[in-house]
């Protein structure tokens, strides 16, 4: 066994992982429940008249009342003038919509004759750069805590991806809008994509400001918010056309769309993050009792981290993220707060796979 392998193992039997996993929670559950009618007629006829009769066209609009409800789900926390992006586009969560957006960027360099560079801060979402390695675009990292050197390194054609919250640590960056501000005034044609994938997974009050004028696109996913990873759930708003995602007009999960929507009209924003707070916390004690760790729930729901320390165990080493001066540990909480959450599912769910579930829970 190699020591990655020795490393997750000791992260499984402890009930958290480096990956970070959906939460499904059983609002979630209920929310497709509710869907697919049950054993009502009605609501189960509702459901497939949704797919039938595709040549009258009336599915080419099923995604325009997800997208009006996503924009007033987060009206609490957004803050935006959505008709600046006019073109909505529903994607298979986040990744559809960033893999996209950075091969069309790439296309762009190639027709005008510029070399794409993408930037990320260390530790981020590490789609951003496995996205733009794939359209063999260059990527360049930064450190996060010396985000002012970062400006003078943004070339004029340049993107600079980041989550907000972020997937880093999942908290909320109290930097965010100084360093739009900056990167739009140092280099006014460099674009900010903004991926909002981790907003909904935050019970504290905090707002986040996506219209800046070098923000040309705003990504989003229910993934993390919904625990609905696997029903793909997301879409792009942005202020010029994407002809690559176009065809979504067309090729889009109706039953995914319904959930998502039938999921911001039941939770508002802030509710579940809050209701499973004290889950979080549990999982977290849990989690440094059985490794030896001094975590903090973060901002995100599903998440906790700390810094990393003077003299750090392979095992922090292994869950290090970020640059010098912010090297942090980070893992997620999802395997434990599922045991919490309902004890009876997840003992038969989880035992092929652990061992010691017993003591997970504090």
């Amino acid at each position: 066994m190699s020591n990655y392998d020795k490393l997750n193992a000791v992260l499984k039997n402890a009930g958290v992982s480096k990956t970070i996993y959906s939460l499904l929670m059983p609002e979630t559950e209920a929310i497709v429940d509710g869907i697919l009618g049950d054993n009502d007629s009605t609501l189960r006829e509702k459901f497939r008249n949704a797919y039938r009769a595709a040549w009258t066209q009336k599915q080419d609009a099923m995604h325009e009342e997800f997208f009006k409800t996503w924009k007033q789900w987060n009206s609490p926390i957004v803050q935006a003038d959505w008709d600046q992006f006019p073109f909505m586009y529903p994607t298979n969560g986040a990744s559809e919509g960033l893999r996209d957006a950075i091969q069309t960027y790439g296309a762009k360099a190639r027709t005008e004759g510029f070399e794409p560079t993408i930037h990320v801060f260390d530790g981020e979402y590490e789609g951003f750069s496995a996205y733009a390695a794939a359209a063999g675009i260059r990527v360049q990292t930064h450190n996060r805590k010396n985000w002012q050197t970062v400006l003078d390194e943004i070339g004029p054609n340049d993107q600079f991806y980041l989550s907000h919250p972020s997937a880093i640590d999942g908290n909320i960056w109290e930097d965010y809008d100084v360093f739009a501000q900056s990167v739009c005034e140092a280099q006014p044609d460099a674009q900010l994509m903004l991926d909002l994938t981790y907003v909904g997974c935050v019970g504290k009050q905090f707002n986040v400001k996506a219209d800046y004028p070098n923000i040309p696109v705003v990504f989003f996913s229910l993934s993390k918010p919904a625990g609905a990873y696997y029903h793909r759930i997301g879409g792009v708003l942005s202020r010029e056309a994407y002809p690559g995602l176009f065809g979504n007009k067309w090729f889009k999960n109706l039953m995914a769309l319904q959930v998502g929507t039938e999921f911001m009209k039941k939770h508002d924003v802030y509710e579940l993050p809050k209701k499973y707070r004290d889950v979080q916390e549990k999982a977290v004690e849990a989690a440094n009792r059985n490794l030896g760790l001094s975590l903090m729930p973060s901002d995100a729901f599903n998440l906790a981290w700390q810094y990393s320390s003077g003299q750090p165990s392979d095992l922090e080493r292994y869950l290090t993220r970020g640059s010098e001066g912010e090297e942090l540990v980070r893992v997620c909480l999802t395997p434990t707060m599922a045991r919490i959450i309902d004890p009876k599912l997840n003992p038969t769910v989880l035992a092929s796979s652990h061992e010691g579930l017993e003591d997970w829970i504090p």
